[in-house]
């Protein structure tokens, strides 16, 4: 992000915000992102600053079906015991889970000391074990890449479904690989 305030100001205008999200290859739509950074400029300065950005990042990243998830299975005053983290781990990721493994997932990746304390989970703490391996879906038994990976990408065939790239509209609407990754 210091990279993106071009002026060393610690504020970031709308187009510096933009510059980034490109950087980091976060496609966004230019209404979109002018709602959520006038929405997030509450000191009205044509600037974001501190907060005001992490607010516009959560924003922007913020996904509703984890949302869902969550509140699925945080039904132990609001955040997830570790009996509720192991009923995901067994029923959502299928996984043959333990007790235990739920503790040990708490233990390693919640950021809050009393909800860690209560052997709770946030939904911090549940976005965290999301994003690392640990959480991932993926079997790790197709890890192992058995194909020659040695030459240039594009003397690959790349199996994917028609249109695939488009973010919106097939006949006008923008394309990006973000569409891929989604």
């Amino acid at each position: 992000m210091r990279k993106a305030d071009k002026n060393k100001d610690n504020m970031m205008t709308l187009k510096e915000l933009k510059h980034f999200l490109r950087q980091i290859n976060i496609e966004v739509d230019e209404t979109y992102a002018k709602l959520l950074f006038t929405k997030c400029d509450t000191s009205n300065s044509g600037t974001l600053e501190g907060t005001e950005i992490k607010h516009f990042y959560d924003l922007l990243t913020h996904r509703e079906e984890i949302d869902v998830i969550y509140e699925k299975h945080a039904v132990t005053g609001g955040q997830m015991s570790a009996n509720d983290l192991l009923n995901f781990l067994l029923n959502e990721q299928r996984e043959a889970a333990t007790l235990e493994d739920a503790v040990r997932l708490i233990e390693k990746y919640e950021l809050d000391d009393s909800a860690k304390h209560m052997n709770h989970m946030t939904k911090d703490g549940f976005l965290m074990y999301l994003q690392q391996e640990e959480g991932s879906i993926f079997n790790p038994a197709h890890k192992k890449v058995f194909q020659d990976m040695s030459q240039p990408l594009n003397h690959y065939f790349i199996s994917s479904s028609h249109n695939t790239y488009l973010m919106e509209d097939q006949l006008k609407g923008p394309s990006s690989t973000e569409a891929y990754i989604k």
